[in-house]
């Protein structure tokens, strides 16, 4: 029988990495086909929004699946991919996936500011 922890093999964004903003899809691969039952992203201010499957978007069991987000994430700061699902091994299994968006949030205020060069 599989261990929970070796079900997911691999992940977009990878555990516990740090990506740069804009990040619009999440791809989750599994040791064995399973039919994810739902992915959910929490922001980095602890609320929630839901991710569509992409296309194949009928259920069924497949070992790679891609969810499209809302809208591309831009926010510096922690965040947390959860996911359930059922497979041959297993009648229900959640994960969670951590990582970061890099980036200060304070940075993001005036990207002019930065080209204040001028010395007249």
């Amino acid at each position: 029988k599989l261990d929970a922890r070796a079900m997911l093999v691999a992940s977009s964004p990878a555990k516990d990495s740090t990506v740069e903003a804009g990040l619009e899809t999440i791809t989750l691969t599994f040791a064995e086909p399973a039919e994810v039952i739902s992915v959910t992203l929490r922001l980095p201010d602890d609320s929630e929004v839901y991710a569509a499957r992409e296309a194949p978007a009928g259920r069924g069991r497949q070992k790679e699946v891609r969810y499209r987000l809302p809208a591309p994430l831009t926010q510096p700061g922690s965040y947390s991919v959860s996911y359930a699902l059922i497979s041959k091994s297993f009648k229900s299994l959640t994960g969670f996936i951590d990582f970061q968006i890099a980036g200060d949030a304070a940075t993001d205020a005036a990207p002019e500011a930065d080209n204040q060069e001028n010395d007249e």
